[in-house]
Formats: structure tokens, C-alpha cells, sequence
């Protein structure tokens, strides 16, 4: 009887690590963890070989997770950028207490070509590619057989004997089918974590989908991912997988579709994912990446979502609209036209849409970023503008050394604070991420410029601190947003005249070099909660507090602008635009509701502004109806309705009402 078939008495112990990041006491469940051990599970030779042990499934010191070990016989390891250093410890520490243990390694982070990789961690002793369920699941029974390594696709491996790395490049055989890989959901595999953890609060991952067509080189999903095709889990699958997320009260479901509304199909999902929120009241969210040549399926997908409260904004991302960053990283963005027209239709529905951009992308040089936003605000963009630091993500083409030498790409390591995450506390492995910061098109000082223009683009735009008003002075004067935004980040009026705004500059200049010393992107305000926050997000904070001051020193950069471009205008009327931008931010201590009136017809005015029909300003009497909710002084509960909750969904500005004539904005 061969090793394999044998039940064994004292069955081989199992450890799955995929240390997920905690949002204070909220994590997502071990997803990779959960389908390896569901597909292992179906085959009984193994269940009867091996035991698997509990998850360990969030970010913890070494030494708290290394002492839930005990005589390890296979320890693996989920690696990905914000758990890799902390793998790397914990699999050092057991190899050196258990040296006949085998470490496994899988996620994107691993380098697909790992000889340097293997050198430089001389305790791995796999490292898997891409989909890893049947992998694992070969490599289970291989080494309950006794038997080489050598015939299992898609892996590398330490010679027992030389110890080199040997790498198979053979690859799985495609197959379309996902539902042949069953569901840790479906069969139980987290019902002890809901059961026992009651002091967390657990986020689920779902796929419906694996696969992306496209080889953006900055993406590990199309190129890193080695799968351009399509495999599907079928609606049935998918429907239960809800159900189980409904009948479990999960609030929020992280959809792991690269392109989620590019196929029919995924009207009918949308229509699963409904019911099941009508029936059990949950999941309350569900976040997905929307397919990048966004068109009237996805329109309709994102009308049913956002009527049934399930979506926190639609993403038209862009990442660059400059044609020729476009083709160096290999992404095909829908027309500009076709973008004006969709952000109209989601305008018109009031449905919130929100658009990225990756700052140091090759080929890109300030002058086409510029141009880049200030098509993109001009295309009436009216909720969120995201920029991103470009990240540098192993196995993407972008980390090929030719690709970078080609393109000048310089890069500074900084340490990784996820955003919205918890700060690491002491003991806490540091984790790490590389940013472009200088390309052939962008020296450093660009990139600074860059950087410092972006974070005043989303504080004034995004965060809604200048919005009306960047809107008001490119209807009325034919200001460019951008020349506005950059007579503000460059600091063109004096300091004395305005040292509150040009402290918030100098925040962003200090932070720059801060990144340049290798400090972390995200930044603290522990009064608004003890997570990392955005560099924008932290400013808007600071300015709520002050936003008198603010407003004050605001109409005065407006006033200069206009007077040194020897543009005329009404006073008044800028006042007045200044006092319709102030009422529309919420403010921690405001009363919930007041009444605010204005000489100028500016609600009205603003409210079509967008539209096919905008009306004119006039000179017109109108009094509105300031609907402030009441926060109690409460800043944490601010920051999160407001940042956490709102800015996605577009729910960051205080709603008004005002004349029956007149449409809500």
C-alpha cells in the first residue's frame, strides 16, 4: 500500500498563513487559505494523510503567530505586498524550531522567477504560481508519496541535495470551469472563526470570475496572474455564496472580478446579490472593479446598485489620459468622448462616480498630468478624483529591468501604512513597497510638483473644500482648474496673506520628503481614529477645524487671481460663492439645520451647472434650507461618515433644500 493511501494514525500537520491586514477590529476572511484546504479536502487520500490546522489569517507579531505552530509537517504562506516581511519572519523562525517542516509560498509577491529569491530566503522551500488549489493540492500528495516534485506545473523548488532553485515553467491546462474548485464558504470552513472571534468583525472576498484580457504592465492581474482568459463559478455558486454572506450578517463583500460588468451575465448576478440583500438585510456593500471599457451594461449594473444602496461609487478609471503613457503601459482607455458622455448619464442619476489616476506612470511628464486633470474635471467629474502613487508590483512588467532601463524609472522604497488600516504597533513587522519617482519624461523635482499639485487637486476637488468653486470660476471667468489649483500648490500669493493655505502646502512639501527618506504614505490624526490616513484626507481634517479661517483666506487668493490676470468681477458675487462653497461642507459642531440666504440665484445656479440646461447666474433672492447632521462633537464618527463612508459614495457634502421650483442637489 502506498504512503498515500494510508490513514494515518497521527496525521501530518497543516498550517495556512494569510495575514490579512486588521481595520481596527475588522479583517477580511482567509480567502486563499479557505480554497486550498476546500479543494484538498475532496480528495480523500489526503484528508486521511494530512490534518489542517486553524487559519491564522491576520497581520499579528511573529511571535504571537509562531506560538500557534506545533509540530508543523507543511506550513504556507498567502505572500502579498502587506504581509511579506512578517511571512518571511514567521517562516524563518519555524524552519529553524521545525527543519523537517516545508515552507510553502504562493500569492503575487513571490517572484515567478525566484533563483535570487531562494538565495536571499534560504528557509523556502516551494514557491507556487498563479492559481494554487490544484498546485497545493499535487504538491499534498507528492510528498505523502515520497515522490520528486518534478512533474507538478507551475512551481519552483529547493534541491534537497545542491540546494538550488529548480523551476518548472509547464503551466495547468486551462479550464474554464471554476466550479470544479469548491466553495470554504459553502462547506463551513469559516464557521468556527464566526463563532468564536466575536471580537472581530469579519469582510468577505467573492469571485465570480478569474482571468483579465488585458497586460496593463503596471497590473499583476493580466500578466503576473498568467491567466488572459476567462474561467467562470456558475450563477447557482454564486447566488449560495451571497446567501451564506447574507445569512452570516456580512456588511461588506470585496468582489475579486478583474472587470466585473463586461459580460451579460453580470446583470443576472446583480439580481442575486439583490434579493439576497432584500431577504437577510446584508451584505450592505458590495465593492467591485468595474471592466475598463465601461459602457451601458455597466451603466444599468450601476443603476440597480446604487438604487439599492449596495454600491459606495462607480469607478471610470483612467489612470492616464495622456495617449502616449497610454501605449508604454500597454492600457486601452474608452474615448474621451464616451467618458464626457457616461460621467453626464451618471451625473444626470445622481449615481456617484469616481476616477483614478496613477501619478509616475512612464511617459508621463507634468505638462500632460496637468492636462490629464484638467480634462478629466472638465469632463464634469462631479464626485472623486483618486490619485495614486505608481506602485511597482513584482511580477508586472513594470519590475522588468529592461522595461525600467528603457524608461529611466528610478524607485523609493518606503514603508507600506494601508490606508485606512490599522498603524503597526510595537513589535509589528514593518512592511514595504516601491514608488516611482523619476522616469525619462519626470525628474524628481516633476515629481514633486506632481505630487504636491495631485494632493491640492483632491483637497479643493475631491474632498469638496474648492469644489463650487473651481466650477464657478471655470463657468464664469474661463479659468482653467488647473492654472487655479497650481497658483495654489506653487504658492503664488504671499505667505503673510494667507498662512493657514500655505500651511497645508507646507504639510505636503514635508511629506514629500519624508516619502523621500522612505517614510510611509499614510499619515496620523488619532483624534479621528487610530488608522492611517490619507495625506488629502488628513489636510481636509485640519482645515474642518478651521474653516472660517479657510474660506477667509480663499476669497482672497480668488480675488488676487483675478486681479493680477486683470479679469473683472463682482465682489458680491464672489462672496457669495465663497458662502454657498462654505455651507456645503459638514462641520463637526454646525447645528443640523439653518437657514442661509444669498442675493445671487447660486443653488440654483450650481445645481444645473452640470447638466444639459445650466441656468445663468443672476441677480435673484434665494434663501435655502442647510440639512447639517449632528455629530455631537464626535470626531471619529465625522471622519468616518464623512472620509471612510462618504467619499466614495458621495455622500461628503451637506445636503440642502431650498424653493419648491428648484431641484435638490
Amino acid at each position: 500500500m502506498s504512503k498515500v493511501t494510508m490513514k494515518l494514525e497521527n496525521k501530518k500537520r497543516i498550517y495556512f498563513n494569510e495575514y490579512n491586514i486588521l481595520m481596527g477590529q475588522t479583517t477580511y476572511l482567509p480567502l486563499v487559505s479557505g480554497l486550498l484546504q476546500a479543494y484538498a479536502e475532496e480528495i480523500p487520500s489526503i484528508k486521511d494523510y494530512y490534518e489542517f490546522m486553524p487559519f491564522l489569517f491576520h497581520t499579528d507579531r511573529p511571535e504571537n503567530i509562531i506560538c500557534q505552530i506545533d509540530n508543523p509537517s507543511i506550513v504556507t504562506f498567502s505572500v502579498m505586498m502587506w504581509n511579506e516581511q512578517l511571512s518571511l519572519k514567521v517562516a524563518e523562525e519555524v524552519k529553524l524550531r521545525y527543519p523537517k517542516c516545508t515552507i510553502v509560498f504562493g500569492g503575487a509577491q513571490p517572484p515567478h522567477n525566484p533563483t535570487e529569491y531562494f538565495k536571499k530566503f534560504p528557509f523556502i522551500d516551494i514557491a507556487v504560481r498563479g492559481q494554487g488549489e490544484e498546485i497545493f493540492s499535487k504538491i499534498l500528495t507528492t510528498m505523502a508519496e515520497g515522490t520528486s516534485l518534478s512533474k507538478i506545473p507551475s512551481i519552483s523548488w529547493r534541491d534537497s541535495i545542491s540546494g538550488r532553485c529548480i523551476i518548472n515553467d509547464k503551466e495547468l491546462p486551462f479550464n474554464n470551469d471554476l466550479d470544479r474548485l469548491p466553495s470554504p464558504y459553502l462547506k463551513g470552513l469559516y464557521d468556527d472563526l464566526l463563532n468564536n472571534r466575536k471580537d472581530l468583525s469579519f469582510q468577505a472576498i467573492l469571485e465570480t470570475n478569474r482571468g483579465c484580457p488585458f497586460m496593463c504592465t503596471f497590473c499583476y492581474w493580466g500578466m503576473g496572474g498568467l491567466n488572459r482568459k476567462f474561467s467562470f463559478h456558475s450563477i447557482d455558486r454564486i447566488t449560495k455564496e451571497f446567501e451564506w454572506c447574507g445569512k452570516n450578517k456580512i456588511v461588506y463583500v470585496f468582489n475579486a472580478d478583474s472587470n466585473f460588468g463586461q459580460h451579460n451575465r453580470d446583470m443576472d448576478i446583480v439580481n442575486a446579490l439583490i434579493k439576497t440583500k432584500e431577504k437577510f438585510g446584508y451584505p450592505e456593500k458590495f465593492r467591485t472593479c468595474y471592466g475598463k471599457n465601461t459602457d451601458d451594461k455597466i451603466y444599468e449594473i450601476a443603476q440597480k446598485m446604487f438604487k439599492n444602496k449596495l454600491e459606495k461609487g462607480i469607478t471610470l478609471s483612467r489612470q492616464s489620459n495622456d495617449k502616449e503613457v497610454l501605449k508604454i503601459i500597454k492600457r486601452g482607455n474608452i474615448k474621451m468622448s464616451t467618458y464626457v458622455n457616461l460621467q453626464r448619464r451618471f451625473n444626470e442619476a445622481r449615481i456617484p462616480v469616481y476616477s483614478e489616476l496613477i501619478l509616475g506612470l512612464p511617459g508621463e511628464s507634468y505638462d500632460s498630468w496637468r492636462q490629464g486633470i484638467e480634462d478629466l474635471l472638465q469632463a464634469g467629474l462631479r464626485n472623486q478624483l483618486f490619485i495614486h502613487l505608481c506602485q511597482v508590483l513584482p511580477n508586472t512588467e513594470l519590475a522588468d529591468q529592461e522595461y525600467r532601463k528603457q524608461h529611466g524609472i528610478v524607485t523609493q522604497r518606503i514603508e507600506l501604512n494601508e490606508l485606512h488600516g490599522s498603524f503597526r504597533k510595537s513589535g509589528e513587522t514593518k512592511e514595504y513597497e516601491d514608488i516611482i519617482i523619476t522616469s525619462q519624461t519626470m525628474p524628481l523635482s516633476d515629481w514633486k510638483r506632481m505630487v504636491v499639485f495631485s494632493l491640492t487637486t483632491m483637497v479643493f476637488h475631491s474632498l469638496k473644500l474648492g469644489f463650487f468653486l473651481m466650477m464657478y470660476l471655470a463657468d464664469r471667468f474661463a479659468i482653467k482648474y488647473t492654472d487655479f489649483i497650481s497658483f495654489i500648490s506653487e504658492r503664488k500669493i504671499p505667505q503673510k496673506t494667507t498662512p493657514f493655505i500655505h500651511g497645508e502646502i507646507e504639510h505636503f512639501y514635508d511629506h514629500i520628503e519624508r516619502t523621500l527618506q522612505g517614510k510611509g504614505r499614510g499619515v496620523s490624526a488619532p483624534e479621528y481614529g487610530e488608522i492611517s490616513w490619507d495625506v488629502e484626507e488628513a489636510s481636509f481634517l485640519r482645515i474642518s477645524e478651521n474653516l472660517d479661517i479657510f474660506y477667509n483666506e480663499l476669497d482672497k487668493i480668488i480675488v488676487h487671481y483675478l486681479n493680477i490676470n486683470e479679469i473683472n468681477f463682482n465682489k458680491n458675487e464672489i462672496e457669495e460663492a465663497v458662502k454657498y462653497q462654505k455651507c456645503r461642507i459638514p462641520q463637526l459642531l454646525e447645528s443640523p439645520e439653518r437657514e442661509v440666504s444669498f442675493n445671487f440665484n447660486f443653488p440654483k445656479y450650481f445645481d444645473t451647472l452640470l447638466s444639459d440646461f445650466p441656468e445663468s447666474l443672476n441677480y435673484q433672492p434665494q434663501t435655502i434650507l442647510v440639512k447639517q447632521k449632528n455629530y455631537q462633537a464626535d470626531k471619529q464618527v465625522f471622519a468616518k461618515e464623512i472620509i471612510l463612508w462618504g467619499r466614495k459614495s458621495g455622500t461628503n457634502i451637506t445636503d440642502i433644500e431650498f424653493s419648491p421650483e428648484t431641484s435638490r442637489v
